[in-house]
């Protein structure tokens, strides 16, 4: 089995992660596969600046998935959820789609730290 393969199957994005968000006391729960680079890269793309904010939404609009597998928004939700979500409910689903699924505790996500992020991906 060459390297790449072998990798592929421990590290690979074959499995679906379970996230919990608690968004004003109520369970926001959906699905997503590992974070890749390459969906990253993308996300800070299509964020189109450098607003650590815009990368979360784009990111959350590419990650979340229902219980069936498919999307949970739509490519052009964006700005709907720009203006109807509250920017520390944005953070908290940021740290959960990046959050590694076996941490229990995290620490809380500096969105500054985001900002040079955003722009990388440019």
């Amino acid at each position: 089995m060459r390297a790449i393969e072998r990798l592929m199957k421990i590290a690979g994005t074959d499995r679906k992660i379970r996230k919990s968000v608690d968004i004003k006391g109520e369970d926001f729960s959906f699905w997503m596969k590992p974070l890749t680079i390459a969906e990253q890269q993308s996300a800070q793309r299509q964020a189109k600046s450098d607003d650590a904010n815009d990368f979360a939404i784009q990111l959350l609009i590419k990650k979340a998935l229902d219980d069936n597998g498919q999307p949970m928004f739509q490519a052009d939700a964006g700005p709907m959820l720009k203006n109807a979500i509250e920017k520390a409910e944005v953070e908290k689903l940021l740290l959960a789609l990046i959050q590694e699924e076996d941490e229990e505790e995290a620490e809380p996500l500096d969105m500054k730290s985001l900002k040079g992020t955003a722009k990388e991906g440019k």
